[in-house]
This record gives structure tokens, C-alpha cells and sequence, in this order.
């Protein structure tokens, strides 16, 4: 093989390698967020049309991903409301997640950082949630869940919800923490941090 075939295909491969996130950063009040990358670099994540800000930035544990809610105006509301769940993976490609049309509130990397996680509800007044995970790439639906408005039902549902549904709750996979090593690949699995949060409740007494 010719010594410029080799140099062709090494400057084909360098150019298409991205660096993996390793900081995220928000600014100006939630309206600039930076991202920073393993080789030092920094840039700031984009925006969609009528987007106004940004909220709870993620890290993937495997650094290959960064995630984050887009917040938009909202007509009942005095203050914008989470709309949309924005993942940028290492080739700068976006994946966006609209779930059920609610607002976002709360939302995680799962284990092993190939789906996300999140909590949809209305803006106020009901105790109603709708949980989704989805896998990153093609965005397909891979577990649902819901707690309904009504008692005794809601109280039922949050007592039998599995792990994946408790660690969004509960924020496992929040930026500067990895996912919990017992909140199971598998969404369907109930498995999560509860375990791990006995675990290191008991050892405190």
C-alpha cells in the first residue's frame, strides 16, 4: 500500500475524531451554556428557534454525551418552562426527546450512557407524572411509566415504581455524579439507587 494511501486515510480518520465532554457550564442566568471538551476546547451549546435558556445540564458517565432541557416562553406562566430534552453527542450531533408534550423536569443519563431518562408533568396542580426512557441514537421508547392524579392510586404507583423511575426522581444521573452501579441497565428492572441508598442509610447506623 502507497506511503499516500496510508497519510490519506490517517488525515480521514483525524479529521472525522471528536473529543469527549468532559465540563458543562451555565451562564448569564441559564441563557449561555459552555461546554468544554477532554482537549481543552470550549463552545457553547445552540439554541432552537424561541428557545430562551438552559437547564440542568447532564455528563454522560462515558463522557460521550451531554445533555440538557431548552426552556421556552410559556403563556400561563411568568417564567419559561422546559420544553425539550437536547442530548449532543461526541459527533456533535443532536438528539432531541419531547416525550408526551409536558414540561421536562426532571431527566438523567441511565447506566452505561446509550438512553435517557426523564419526568414529564403539567405545570401545576395535579400530582399526575409520566416517566419515558428512550435509547440516545434512534430515540426509540424503551420503558414508560406514570403516576396517575388520583389517591390511593398515586401512592400505589410511586410504592411499585421501578429503578429507573426512582433514580429520575431522585436525580442520579444530575451533573457532577455518575449513575449508581445498582440502577440497572435495563429500564424494566427494579434494581436502581433504592438499593443503594438503603445500603448506605443502614451502614449510617
Amino acid at each position: 500500500m502507497s506511503h499516500w494511501y496510508i497519510a490519506l486515510l490517517l488525515a480521514l480518520f483525524s479529521t472525522g475524531a471528536w473529543a469527549d465532554f468532559v465540563g458543562v457550564q451555565l451562564s448569564d442566568g441559564g441563557s449561555h451554556l459552555v461546554i468544554t471538551s477532554d482537549d481543552g476546547s470550549q463552545f457553547s451549546a445552540p439554541m432552537y428557534s424561541e428557545q430562551v435558556g438552559f437547564q440542568q445540564p447532564r455528563l454522560s458517565a462515558n463522557g460521550k454525551y451531554v445533555g440538557w432541557l431548552a426552556l421556552y416562553p410559556n403563556c400561563c406562566t411568568s417564567y419559561p418552562i422546559p420544553l425539550r430534552l437536547v442530548v449532543l453527542d461526541a459527533s456533535h450531533r443532536l438528539h432531541t426527546f419531547e416525550g408526551i408534550e409536558l414540561a421536562i423536569f426532571k431527566w438523567g443519563f441511565l447506566p452505561r450512557s446509550t438512553s435517557v431518562a426523564y419526568m414529564q408533568t403539567v405545570v401545576h396542580g395535579s400530582n399526575f407524572e409520566h416517566f419515558e426512557a428512550r435509547s440516545i441514537r434512534g430515540g426509540g421508547l424503551l420503558a414508560e411509566y406514570e403516576y396517575p392524579d388520583e389517591e390511593p392510586q398515586n401512592t400505589a404507583a410511586r410504592e411499585r415504581a421501578p429503578g429507573w423511575v426512582w433514580c429520575v426522581e431522585h436525580e442520579c444521573g444530575r451533573y457532577g455524579a455518575r449513575p449508581l452501579p445498582l440502577c440497572s441497565a435495563t429500564p424494566n428492572h427494579n434494581n436502581c439507587a433504592r438499593r443503594q441508598g438503603a445500603k448506605q442509610h443502614g451502614q449510617q447506623h
